[in-house]
């Protein structure tokens, strides 16, 4: 079966005293949660979640075509919690061969690609990048590169009132509950996700899901 595994690390850890490293790593655990609850397709594997020495962190998805998605609200909600904690991902689409209690006891291409994709990160063009997927198919992997870059500097000039207005409006179907949510106008919710691109941000999101979709499609493991 295809999954996706997921391997990330937080930016600028470092800046973190001993106390706040403890807290982002509940906050990370606690984001994790609420991300399941947002995204339940998905599927995340809950018993998959590790962190590790550092500032590292793991996990597996069941459902490949909505890893970016999960990534992406990950992030959003981490972004909107106490320390603000941000983090870049590496995805790793392909199979899992070896089972194990959590993602770091487990292998397979799955986690040999998402290896990959992060260690992307330490080339000097991808020091900015937040997201990069490998599947292991050129021609698709290409694809993904240019629409995570493109995603990736969309991303990177979000406010956090932004981060909040486009949390919560995929989170309610109706507007008006958003504007009672964040106490401003609707208009004003309008406002802060026009500002932010989040139709083009959600096309590119939609053409990576498509393009994940038929890759397993074509390529079942």
């Amino acid at each position: 079966m295809m999954v996706a595994v997921v391997t990330c690390d937080i930016i600028k850890s470092r800046q973190y005293n001993t106390i706040e490293r403890k807290k982002v790593d509940e906050l990370i655990r606690q984001a994790f949660d609420e991300t399941n609850e947002l995204l339940p397709d998905a599927q995340a594997d809950k018993l998959s979640f590790s962190i590790i020495q550092g500032d590292e962190f793991q996990f597996v998805l069941a459902n490949p075509g909505l890893a970016y998605k999960f990534v992406i609200f990950y992030r959003i909600i981490l972004a909107l919690k106490e320390l603000k904690p941000k983090f870049r991902a590496g995805i790793g689409i392909g199979e899992i061969a070896v089972d194990g209690n959590n993602s770091y006891q487990m292998d397979g291409t799955a986690f040999h690609r998402s290896r990959d994709a992060f260690q992307k990160f330490s080339k000097p063009k991808f020091r900015r990048r937040l997201t990069t997927i490998i599947c292991g198919n050129l021609d698709p992997d290409a694809q993904f590169d240019i629409i995570a870059m493109y995603n990736d500097f969309i991303e990177n000039q979000w406010t956090d009132k932004q981060k909040e207005a486009i949390y919560h409006r995929n989170k309610e179907i109706i507007l008006l509950e958003v504007s009672k949510i964040l106490n401003i106008t609707r208009q004003n919710v309008k406002k802060r996700i026009d500002n932010s691109n989040w139709n083009i941000f959600e096309n590119g999101s939609n053409f990576i899901f498509s393009l994940i979709t038929v890759y397993i499609k074509k390529h079942p493991e």
